[in-house]
Protein backbone atom coordinates (compact mmCIF):
# COMPACT_ATOMS: atom_id res chain seq x y z
CA UNK A 1 0.00 0.00 0.00
CA UNK A 2 0.95 3.63 -0.64
CA UNK A 3 0.91 4.96 2.58
CA UNK A 4 0.99 9.12 2.22
CA UNK A 5 0.32 11.75 4.54
CA UNK A 6 -1.24 14.95 4.21
CA UNK A 7 1.11 18.25 5.35
CA UNK A 8 -1.92 19.43 7.50
CA UNK A 9 -1.72 16.43 9.30
CA UNK A 10 2.39 16.06 9.55
CA UNK A 11 2.31 19.28 10.71
CA UNK A 12 -0.22 18.49 13.37
CA UNK A 13 2.17 15.40 14.62
CA UNK A 14 5.38 17.99 14.14
CA UNK A 15 3.69 20.26 17.01
CA UNK A 16 2.69 17.74 19.06
CA UNK A 17 6.25 16.47 19.13
CA UNK A 18 7.86 19.98 19.96
CA UNK A 19 5.56 19.40 23.70
CA UNK A 20 6.63 15.92 24.92
CA UNK A 21 10.57 14.60 25.12
CA UNK A 22 10.47 12.40 22.42
CA UNK A 23 12.87 10.23 21.57
CA UNK A 24 13.98 11.81 18.46
CA UNK A 25 17.19 13.48 17.12
CA UNK A 26 17.83 17.23 16.85
CA UNK A 27 18.36 16.57 13.40
CA UNK A 28 15.59 13.97 12.58
CA UNK A 29 13.66 16.75 14.06
CA UNK A 30 15.56 19.50 11.86
CA UNK A 31 14.40 16.70 8.53
CA UNK A 32 11.31 16.81 9.54
CA UNK A 33 10.78 20.34 9.67
CA UNK A 34 12.38 20.91 6.52
CA UNK A 35 10.57 18.63 4.89
CA UNK A 36 7.26 20.33 6.39
CA UNK A 37 8.29 23.61 4.76
CA UNK A 38 9.25 22.26 1.36
CA UNK A 39 5.70 20.60 0.96
CA UNK A 40 2.68 23.47 -0.58
CA UNK A 41 -0.29 23.11 1.84
CA UNK A 42 -2.43 21.40 -0.28
CA UNK A 43 -0.22 18.23 -1.44
CA UNK A 44 0.49 15.21 0.47
CA UNK A 45 3.61 13.66 1.23
CA UNK A 46 4.63 9.83 0.41
CA UNK A 47 5.23 8.72 3.91
CA UNK A 48 8.20 6.33 3.45
CA UNK A 49 9.83 10.02 3.09
CA UNK A 50 9.16 10.68 6.66
CA UNK A 51 10.17 7.16 7.64
CA UNK A 52 13.40 7.15 5.91
CA UNK A 53 14.66 10.39 8.40
CA UNK A 54 15.11 8.20 10.99
CA UNK A 55 17.65 4.61 11.43
CA UNK A 56 16.26 1.52 10.34
CA UNK A 57 14.32 0.04 13.04
CA UNK A 58 13.44 2.94 15.07
CA UNK A 59 10.23 2.97 17.22
CA UNK A 60 8.99 6.58 17.12
CA UNK A 61 5.94 8.16 17.28
CA UNK A 62 5.91 8.62 13.36
CA UNK A 63 5.98 4.82 12.99
CA UNK A 64 3.23 4.06 15.55
CA UNK A 65 0.93 7.11 13.78
CA UNK A 66 1.43 4.70 10.29
CA UNK A 67 0.90 1.44 12.04
CA UNK A 68 -1.98 2.69 13.40
CA UNK A 69 -3.71 4.28 10.29
CA UNK A 70 -3.12 1.37 8.13
CA UNK A 71 -5.19 -0.85 10.94
CA UNK A 72 -8.03 1.65 9.92
CA UNK A 73 -7.34 1.28 6.08
CA UNK A 74 -10.46 -0.30 3.95
CA UNK A 75 -9.02 -3.68 1.96
CA UNK A 76 -8.79 -3.31 -1.17
CA UNK A 77 -6.87 0.21 -2.16
CA UNK A 78 -3.30 0.85 -2.99
CA UNK A 79 -3.27 4.10 -1.64
CA UNK A 80 -4.28 5.71 1.60
CA UNK A 81 -3.43 8.82 3.14
CA UNK A 82 -2.90 10.17 6.64
CA UNK A 83 -4.92 13.20 7.50
CA UNK A 84 -5.20 15.07 10.80
CA UNK A 85 -8.05 12.94 12.08
CA UNK A 86 -5.88 9.90 12.50
CA UNK A 87 -3.47 12.11 14.87
CA UNK A 88 -6.17 13.22 16.41
CA UNK A 89 -7.73 10.02 17.37
CA UNK A 90 -4.19 8.35 17.75
CA UNK A 91 -2.88 10.74 20.35
CA UNK A 92 -6.45 10.58 22.22
CA UNK A 93 -6.59 6.27 22.19
CA UNK A 94 -6.01 4.24 24.46
CA UNK A 95 -2.92 2.70 21.81
CA UNK A 96 -0.86 5.62 22.67
CA UNK A 97 -1.63 5.46 26.30
CA UNK A 98 -0.76 1.78 26.46
CA UNK A 99 2.03 2.46 23.55
CA UNK A 100 3.97 5.39 25.78
CA UNK A 101 1.61 5.62 28.65
CA UNK A 102 1.90 2.94 30.51
CA UNK A 103 4.24 0.68 28.47
CA UNK A 104 6.53 3.28 27.40
CA UNK A 105 7.36 4.62 30.36
CA UNK A 106 7.59 1.70 32.67
CA UNK A 107 10.59 3.22 34.62
CA UNK A 108 8.90 6.12 34.98
CA UNK A 109 5.69 4.95 35.59
CA UNK A 110 6.06 3.84 39.58
CA UNK A 111 7.86 6.77 40.11
CA UNK A 112 4.37 8.62 39.06
CA UNK A 113 1.44 6.28 39.95
CA UNK A 114 0.68 8.48 42.31
CA UNK A 115 0.73 11.51 40.33
CA UNK A 116 -2.70 10.87 37.85
CA UNK A 117 -2.23 14.42 36.34
CA UNK A 118 1.32 12.80 34.76
CA UNK A 119 -0.66 10.56 32.73
CA UNK A 120 -3.30 13.17 31.45
CA UNK A 121 -0.77 15.09 30.52
CA UNK A 122 0.68 12.52 27.90
CA UNK A 123 -2.49 12.29 26.52
CA UNK A 124 -4.37 15.17 23.64
CA UNK A 125 -7.65 16.55 25.22
CA UNK A 126 -9.98 18.47 23.78
CA UNK A 127 -9.93 21.39 25.63
CA UNK A 128 -11.97 24.92 26.24
CA UNK A 129 -10.06 28.01 26.31
CA UNK A 130 -11.56 29.75 29.25
CA UNK A 131 -8.23 32.26 29.68
CA UNK A 132 -6.08 34.50 27.18
CA UNK A 133 -3.05 36.59 28.38
CA UNK A 134 -0.87 37.08 25.45
CA UNK A 135 0.52 33.91 24.38
CA UNK A 136 -0.24 32.44 27.93
CA UNK A 137 -3.73 30.50 28.23
CA UNK A 138 -5.51 28.53 30.76
CA UNK A 139 -8.23 25.58 29.41
CA UNK A 140 -10.90 23.43 30.80
CA UNK A 141 -11.01 19.78 29.80
CA UNK A 142 -14.39 18.80 30.50
CA UNK A 143 -16.20 15.71 30.95
CA UNK A 144 -19.08 13.89 32.30
CA UNK A 145 -19.15 14.53 36.00
CA UNK A 146 -16.42 17.05 36.47
CA UNK A 147 -13.85 19.24 34.82
CA UNK A 148 -10.12 19.75 35.08
CA UNK A 149 -8.47 23.02 34.94
CA UNK A 150 -5.45 23.70 32.87
CA UNK A 151 -3.62 26.67 33.73
CA UNK A 152 -0.22 28.03 31.69
CA UNK A 153 -0.70 26.34 28.23
CA UNK A 154 1.56 27.50 25.85
CA UNK A 155 -0.42 29.40 22.76
CA UNK A 156 1.96 29.46 19.38
CA UNK A 157 1.91 33.10 18.28
CA UNK A 158 0.85 32.50 14.91
CA UNK A 159 -2.61 30.83 16.10
CA UNK A 160 -4.05 33.61 18.63
CA UNK A 161 -6.89 30.99 20.81
CA UNK A 162 -9.32 32.93 21.89
CA UNK A 163 -11.82 32.68 24.28
CA UNK A 164 -14.32 29.49 24.26
CA UNK A 165 -12.59 27.73 21.13
CA UNK A 166 -11.88 24.12 21.24
CA UNK A 167 -7.90 23.01 21.49
CA UNK A 168 -6.52 19.60 20.98
CA UNK A 169 -3.89 20.05 24.41
CA UNK A 170 -1.15 17.59 24.81
CA UNK A 171 0.83 18.41 27.59
CA UNK A 172 1.16 22.47 27.74
CA UNK A 173 1.16 22.67 24.49
CA UNK A 174 -1.92 23.64 22.22
CA UNK A 175 -1.65 22.11 19.39
CA UNK A 176 -4.54 23.46 16.87
CA UNK A 177 -8.42 24.43 16.87
CA UNK A 178 -10.47 20.82 16.61
CA UNK A 179 -13.00 21.08 14.21
CA UNK A 180 -16.35 19.10 15.60
CA UNK A 181 -15.83 15.90 14.04
CA UNK A 182 -12.46 16.55 15.54
CA UNK A 183 -14.01 16.98 18.81
CA UNK A 184 -16.06 14.21 18.06
CA UNK A 185 -13.25 12.06 17.51
CA UNK A 186 -10.86 12.61 20.81
CA UNK A 187 -14.09 12.75 22.91
CA UNK A 188 -14.72 9.37 22.03
CA UNK A 189 -11.23 8.14 22.84
CA UNK A 190 -10.76 10.29 25.62
CA UNK A 191 -14.22 8.19 27.01
CA UNK A 192 -13.26 4.73 25.57
CA UNK A 193 -10.15 4.72 27.88
CA UNK A 194 -10.76 3.01 31.24
CA UNK A 195 -7.76 4.26 33.20
CA UNK A 196 -7.67 7.40 31.81
CA UNK A 197 -11.56 7.76 33.13
CA UNK A 198 -10.68 6.78 36.61
CA UNK A 199 -6.91 8.99 36.70
CA UNK A 200 -9.20 12.12 35.77
CA UNK A 201 -11.61 11.62 38.71
CA UNK A 202 -8.32 12.70 40.93
CA UNK A 203 -6.95 16.02 38.91
CA UNK A 204 -9.05 19.04 39.52
CA UNK A 205 -5.94 21.41 38.12
CA UNK A 206 -3.06 20.84 36.14
CA UNK A 207 -0.79 24.08 36.30
CA UNK A 208 2.17 23.75 33.60
CA UNK A 209 4.49 25.88 35.43
CA UNK A 210 4.69 23.36 37.71
CA UNK A 211 4.11 20.33 35.77
CA UNK A 212 5.09 17.07 38.80
CA UNK A 213 8.76 16.10 37.91
CA UNK A 214 9.12 18.41 34.86
CA UNK A 215 9.29 21.39 36.36
CA UNK A 216 7.91 24.34 33.74
CA UNK A 217 6.38 22.62 31.19
CA UNK A 218 5.52 26.13 30.01
CA UNK A 219 9.00 27.39 29.52
CA UNK A 220 9.68 24.14 27.37
CA UNK A 221 7.07 24.16 25.36
CA UNK A 222 7.94 28.11 24.35
CA UNK A 223 11.77 26.96 24.02
CA UNK A 224 10.91 24.29 21.57
CA UNK A 225 8.49 26.25 19.45
CA UNK A 226 11.09 29.13 19.13
CA UNK A 227 13.52 26.76 18.06
CA UNK A 228 11.73 26.45 14.69
CA UNK A 229 8.54 29.13 14.71
CA UNK A 230 10.59 32.53 16.09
Amino acid sequence: MDLRISREALDLIFRTLLTCGCPVTDDEEQAIFDLLKATPLTETINYSCVLAIFKPNANTVFHRLGDFTIWQAPTGVDQYSIEREHVVRHFASTFHWNQVVASGLEGAYKKVLHIPSWFLGHMLLPVRITGVDGDIVSASYKYNGGEVCLSNLFAPNDYAPRPDETWAAHFAGLLDRLNPAETLVATLMTETNPLLIQFRQDVPLIDYSDFQRHGDYLAFCRKRYQKYYG
